[in-house]
């Protein structure tokens, strides 16, 4: 990497950043007014002696005029909750396991089942292409048949097929 290219990049970079904070700033502003908004509107506001409560334009007219900065008192900060940590991805099914499984739950399936009620037997939820794929692999080999196709909300629904030694 070139100095130059660098140098574009850091700022590059460092005008996203200003950007990402003005952002961060105005959501936070707008919460702010938001809460002061709620405040002012709730009967149990602790208003100063003589002063009315303000009706909802008065307080529309007076959240649109105040920076958060005058609408809380020099002495009240408020600080942003802490970000939660993002949630853990589900855990990794070696290849082919979603395929076991479903062979091994196919028996205490109703005869006519649908994608619920695969998750709720497997205990688990397999991801929808993996899931789909299954399926239709088990169509392929004739242990499954679509009994309806998926009309509006109403999800796909498969049935049972007889096991082919059992036809003789």
């Amino acid at each position: 990497m070139r100095h130059d290219e660098y140098e574009r990049r850091k700022r590059a970079l460092e005008l996203q950043f200003r950007e990402d904070v003005e952002l961060l700033q105005a959501g936070y502003q707008a919460k702010l007014r938001a809460l002061e908004m709620v405040w002012m509107m709730s009967p149990e506001a602790n208003l100063p002696a003589g002063r009315p409560a303000l009706d909802a334009s008065e307080t529309l007219r007076l959240s649109e005029t105040l920076s958060p900065s005058e609408s809380l008192g020099a002495s009240e900060t408020v600080s942003p909750p802490p970000a939660l940590p993002p949630a853990p991805p589900p855990p990794a099914r070696p290849r082919g396991q979603v395929a076991l499984d479903f062979e091994d739950i196919l028996p205490q399936l109703p005869n006519e089942f649908d994608k619920t009620d695969v998750d709720r037997a497997l205990g688990y939820k397999p991801t929808r292409p993996t899931l789909y794929r299954v399926l239709h692999d088990f169509i392929s080999m004739q242990r499954i048949a679509m009994a309806r196709n998926h009309q509006g909300p109403s999800p796909t629904r498969y049935r049972k097929l007889p096991p082919p030694d059992a036809a003789d």
